[in-house]
């Protein structure tokens, strides 16, 4: 037992930090190459704290275990906003921009209507290549928005996030370890998750809703909080907002290519519910306030934490 928890965190560990190291690596030899900043800045904005949730479903549906894929990004973006940015605004207010507003949130809501509306058509959902190649035309359109009419926004969030530019050879050495490190980790982390479910006759949704989920949006969690300490709160909702897009769009549409993504639909009921719920709420006091201070943050962690006690009920 203490070897499969050990190899978890092992895992989550090797996971997140690789996905660090590929990311940094990927941006510095760009940024050398003379690459637009602008695409560089899109490349880090879109995808970097999304790897570790990407892996680890690629490495779901490679070993068979699709619902553990989608429950890792349906869990994943619940705990983006009712735990990330709840936390995050118990250190500062967060202020949120108009363009994140008007465009991106109601983005994130149309995408996660419309993985609901696909994940209910059947009792038993299977989200296809066909599936997948819609996702990934929605995220083609979010993207050509960014670079169309969201260069400023994406450029601040790139500075804020770029740690700095290194040597070719350093560059070249982060990628090398930093896909180690997410293949290696991904594959660990899957494997003592599926072991441990089966130790305590827990399902796979289960664990992938909470385990996998909260563990690969740890990056998301660190940047939050240390956002808002940096004071660039800002920026972050942003961040939370298009890493929840990308999860629906590019995770799942890329996990279905290689494989069908089948679950049992009456297992994400609670789920479907709280991912559509958190999300509409995250509009209405955007829209309302344009912030979210400390009593909304309160509200969503009550929320997040209401919501664990369901999925835990229903083991």
């Amino acid at each position: 037992m203490f070897l499969i928890i050990l190899g978890i965190i092992l895992g989550l560990f090797m996971l997140i930090k690789g996905a660090d190291w590929l990311v940094d690596g990927s941006v510095s030899i760009a940024l050398n190459m003379g690459v637009s900043k602008l695409i560089v800045g899109l490349s880090v904005v879109a995808f970097g704290t999304s790897v570790p949730e990407l892996v680890a479903s690629l490495v779901s549906v490679l070993n068979g275990h699709s619902s553990v894929s989608i429950s890792n990004v349906v869990g994943s973006n619940i705990a983006n906003i009712a735990l990330c940015l709840a936390l995050a605004s118990l250190f500062s207010v967060v202020n949120i921009k108009s363009q994140t507003i008007k465009v991106e949130m109601p983005f994130m809501i149309i995408s996660t209507i419309v993985f609901t509306s696909l994940l209910i058509r059947d009792k038993l959902f299977t989200l296809k290549w066909n599936d997948g190649i819609v996702f990934i035309s929605f995220l083609i359109i979010f993207i050509y928005y960014l670079v169309t009419n969201a260069k400023e926004m994406v450029m601040e969030e790139f500075e804020s996030e770029l740690k700095g530019e290194h040597k070719t050879s350093v560059s070249i050495l982060l990628i090398i370890f930093g896909i180690l490190g997410v293949s290696l980790g991904g594959e660990l982390t899957i494997k003592n998750v599926v072991e441990l479910a089966r130790i305590f006759n827990l399902s796979e949704t289960l664990v992938g809703l909470t385990i996998v989920a909260i563990g690969t949006s740890l990056p998301e969690l660190v940047v939050s909080v240390t956002s808002t300490i940096k004071g660039e709160g800002e920026i972050l909702v942003g961040n939370i907002v298009g890493s929840n897009v990308f999860n629906i769009l590019f995770i799942l549409g890329v996990s279905s290519l290689f494989g069908n993504l089948t679950v049992d639909v009456s297992n994400y009921v609670i789920d479907l519910i709280a991912i559509n719920f958190i999300a509409l709420l995250l509009l209405i006091i955007s829209l309302l306030k344009k912030k979210l201070t400390r009593i909304d943050g309160i509200l969503f962690l009550i929320m997040y934490v209401v919501y664990l006690s369901f999925v835990f009920a229903r083991r």
